[in-house]
């Protein structure tokens, strides 16, 4: 019997989870073992590795920027199909910054993480590359979600992978409380994370400002959740035209798409 259950636990992987049963406005629901998303994989063990298999992950959507994926590339089983879709050409949230690296832009202001990922929110909306990858994702949801569980993941899961999955989920026409209860769920999923963050700042003896923008940098926010849809919603009319107008899917695409992930 198979178990239909929102957190996927393993033990090298953060913030892994399932995209499956939520309701759409039309009464139906997104399908389970369909799509999963989470965070970076370049740390699972064996067992991690079997119990992703035989959960049916048989494809990795891979939204890190080049020189993340040198550092730390995904350890996935052989035979896995392996998509590479940079949404930056960097890692613009930082969540893999180490303390040194963040000190000079952190430390004299508490808002400064929280005003940094604002930013980054708005690049995810509006610039070239994110849109890019956005068509590009949708695509290859298309190509291989009839036959594939599909798994897709950035860094840490919450900002590049959380705006895919929103839009996703905005496109099938998902309640918008879900689509937001769904990008939220990050901070219960990441709090080891920011724990481990915090711990090391502390270590190293970071000021409260510091502090504050760890956080901010690693967790997410309804304000950048809020910003990115006010700016969908009032620049191109809601998920779908900006979708269809900006991003460049077709009705057809969006027809695949629910034929493949409604149920």
């Amino acid at each position: 019997m198979v178990i239909n259950v929102r957190q996927i636990s393993l033990s090298g992987a953060l913030n892994v989870r399932e995209l499956g049963g939520y309701q759409a406005v039309d009464g139906s629901r997104t399908k389970w073992h369909k799509l999963i998303r989470s965070g970076e994989l370049s740390r699972l063990t064996d067992d991690d590795q079997y119990k992703l298999q035989d959960y049916g992950v048989n494809c990795v959507i891979d939204l890190r920027s080049e020189a993340e994926i040198d550092s730390e590339p995904d350890n996935i089983s052989n035979g896995m199909d392996y998509v590479k879709l940079p949404v930056f050409n960097d890692d613009e949230t930082e969540s893999h910054e180490t303390i040194q690296q963040l000190n000079k832009f952190y430390s004299d202001n508490s808002r400064s993480g929280y005003l940094r990922m604002l930013y980054v929110y708005r690049r995810l909306v509006v610039n070239q590359q994110p849109r890019i990858a956005y068509k590009k994702f949708f695509q290859a949801l298309i190509k291989n979600g009839e036959k594939k569980t599909i798994l897709f993941h950035c860094s840490s899961g919450k900002d590049r992978t959380g705006m895919c999955a929103v839009l996703f989920l905005g496109l099938l026409g998902v309640l918008d409380t879900q689509i937001k209860s769904d990008y939220l769920l990050t901070n219960q999923y990441c709090i080891p994370r920011v724990k481990q963050r915090v711990a090391l700042a502390k270590q190293h003896h970071m000021n409260k400002n510091f502090i504050n923008s760890v956080i901010s940098l690693s967790t997410v926010s309804t304000d950048y959740y809020d910003q990115a849809i006010t700016i969908i919603n009032l620049g191109f009319g809601g998920i779908k035209p900006y979708l269809l107008d900006f991003v460049g899917l077709s009705e057809g695409d969006i027809y695949q798409l629910k034929k493949i992930y409604l149920e």
